[in-house]
């Protein structure tokens, strides 16, 4: 049951943080802080996904502790912060995972919420591989991203066109990577890698850049995927 729910939060969270949250609206929160718009409906929606996740309307107020601490978390973070870093993404995350095992915990434990007769094993292990497909696209380019500026990994300012390629091309080979390891073909894992080295080789700091980025992007894949089998 704690798994269950657990994982239905995670994959909501995600798509709220994410995939329903562009740029330009993180943007916007940032500049805006405490008199943004989407600070706050961007909490309603988290709450709302997460209302879903639970299947059950009786449990309406975890859904709303959950988006109002959300909200509280995005507040403080806009609020104590100027730009963000590796240490900010970390941080917001981890706070933001750290209320969702312990709502998850205390709806268990302490009210009893059970799963749908339909959320099978099979549902279970669809909503795993989503949730790591989400994690492996834009939380992973944010954290390659992060790590690299935070190291004074840099890309020279003429190859900034790439740096959006690489974005595109890090997602794609996380998901190639993710897929190999849940159909358990871990040798077609390292051709991938051998292929991937095999790049071309530009001056020292060019090199590093995409050298650093995809052992990073390689290790966050594997990792996930490795994730992934466990819980399903």
């Amino acid at each position: 049951m704690l798994i269950n729910l657990l994982v239905s939060l995670l994959l909501v969270h995600f798509i709220a943080d994410f995939v329903l949250q562009t740029e330009t609206l993180c943007v916007q929160k940032k500049e805006k802080k405490c008199a943004s718009w989407f600070m706050y409906v961007h909490a309603l929606i988290v709450a709302g996904t997460s209302l879903i996740a639970f299947w059950n309307i009786k449990f309406w107020c975890f859904a709303l502790i959950i988006g109002a601490s959300h909200l509280l978390i995005d507040l403080a973070k806009a609020a104590l912060t100027k730009e963000d870093n590796i240490w900010t993404f970390a941080i917001d995350q981890i706070l933001h995972i750290a209320i969702l095992i312990i709502v998850t915990y205390a709806s268990v434990k302490f009210f009893d919420w059970t799963s749908p007769r339909w959320f099978t094993v099979s549902v279970l292990k669809v909503e795993a591989i989503a949730l790591a497909a989400i994690l492996c696209w834009k939380p992973a380019n944010i954290f390659v991203k992060n790590i690299l500026v935070y190291n004074n990994v840099k890309l020279p300012d003429e190859k900034m066109d790439a740096f959006h390629a690489g974005k595109l091309i890090g997602t794609l080979e996380r998901w190639l990577i993710l897929a190999f390891i849940i159909l358990g073909k871990y040798e077609v894992i390292g051709f991938l890698i051998a292929a991937k080295s095999i790049i071309r080789f530009g001056n020292k700091s060019e090199t590093e850049y995409f050298l650093v980025g995809t052992l990073l992007s390689i290790a966050i894949a594997v990792l996930v995927g490795l994730l992934v089998c466990m819980i399903a």
